[in-house]
């Protein structure tokens, strides 16, 4: 009998033992063996709760239900996780992944770039679809930051447009709203710090370069004659002429109608439009930016040409032994106003020639000759 009971009890501790050596086993192969493949991103925005993060860690890496997964995390205090964009690389056992996410420091920055825009809607959305920014959020604090504390002076609803510098920065993938917009401003005040010689020069303060640029933007993608642009409406400047730049034209229709739309062509009819911005009826500059510049544009009027130039006309081209029209993606400047009306009968001449048959080419964008 005695000899029975001790079999049953060897019999128990030795299922016991094999149990404890199965479960062991399964408990490193669940937590320590590889799961990634190759080199993965995982993002945790700022809104996800615990249990959501948990829930998720467990479909995306397949954690088996009948392992304590959430008691495993909770030992590792995954719990004081951080939103961020994490890096976790090849070879990664389900046990480095959670030690790489409980971990903030370990969080990855990205390289988020913005070109030229309009309307702040237009970098929000950008930021929302590149960042853990909220766009709503966003654009509430465009409007109510206090920028007067940051420049030690009363800012104007105008110039908030410019402290948005086009570029690529390198960003936190997590960082708040409110950090975006700090950093944007450290940037402003950093690139304006090594032109101010610059500006002395041509007797401008950054709002008013940032203005002109954004004209200068609009009229031409071409960087190489940007500098002749600003040359141009420069001197229209000291000579208190009106700018007259069509740019401006097109911004007025945008705000009258819907900034959806854009004028093709800027008719006589379009001249008229009452606009504060409408540089055909108001002296000097517009009242701010009708699009945040490019650097480009910006170290265009701060290192623009010395010229004469006080005309402009889009440059075309007719041949008519081949009975094609070449337009270019650059302008023909004129001193007088002789000169500028011939350049624009032979500009629109080659636009009546491509309505009517002729073969419109444009060699800067097709794989064409205009010889």
């Amino acid at each position: 009998m005695k000899s029975m009971k001790k079999n049953s009890i060897i019999f128990l501790i030795l299922v016991l033992f094999f149990t404890a050596i199965i479960i062991l086993f399964q408990f490193r192969k669940v937590y320590f063996s590889s799961v990634l493949q190759n080199d993965h991103v995982f993002f945790i925005n700022k809104n996800i709760t615990y249990d959501e993060l948990l829930l998720r860690l467990r479909n995306d890496f397949r954690v088996p239900g009948y392992v304590a997964f959430a008691s495993f995390c909770d030992k590792k205090k995954l719990i004081k996780f951080k939103p961020g964009k994490y890096l976790l690389k090849t070879g990664f056992s389900l046990n480095d992944i959670i030690n790489q996410l409980r971990v903030s420091d370990n969080r990855q920055t990205i390289n988020f770039s913005f070109n030229s825009f309009s309307s702040f809607s237009d970098l929000a959305s950008n930021l929302s679809s590149k960042t853990d920014i909220d766009s709503a959020i966003f654009m509430n604090k465009i409007y109510s930051y206090n920028y007067d504390s940051v420049f030690n002076r009363v800012v104007k609803f105008e110039e908030l447009k410019s402290f948005f510098i086009p570029n690529t920065y390198n960003i936190y993938w997590h960082t708040s709203e409110v950090k975006f917009i700090n950093r944007m401003l450290q940037e402003y005040q950093k690139f304006w710090s090594i032109r101010k010689e610059k500006l002395n020069t041509i007797n401008l303060s950054p709002f008013q370069v940032s203005i002109l640029a954004s004209i200068v933007e609009k009229e031409s993608s071409n960087v190489s004659e940007m500098a002749d642009i600003a040359s141009l409406y420069l001197n229209r400047l000291k000579k208190k002429m009106k700018l007259q730049a069509d740019p401006t034209v097109n911004y007025c229709f945008k705000m009258l109608y819907d900034f959806d739309t854009t004028l093709t062509r800027v008719l006589d009819e379009h001249l008229k439009l009452k606009c504060d911005y409408n540089t055909y009826l108001i002296s000097g500059l517009p009242p701010a930016p009708i699009v945040t510049p490019s650097i480009q544009s910006i170290d265009a009027v701060l290192n623009n040409k010395s010229t004469n130039y006080i005309y402009m006309c889009a440059k075309a081209e007719i041949s008519e032994t081949q009975k094609k029209v070449c337009f270019f993606n650059s302008h023909i400047f004129a001193k007088t106003y002789f000169e500028h009306l011939k350049n624009a009968r032979r500009y629109h001449k080659a636009m009546d020639k491509s309505k009517n048959g002729y073969e419109t080419c444009f060699p800067n964008r097709q794989n064409c000759s205009c010889n």
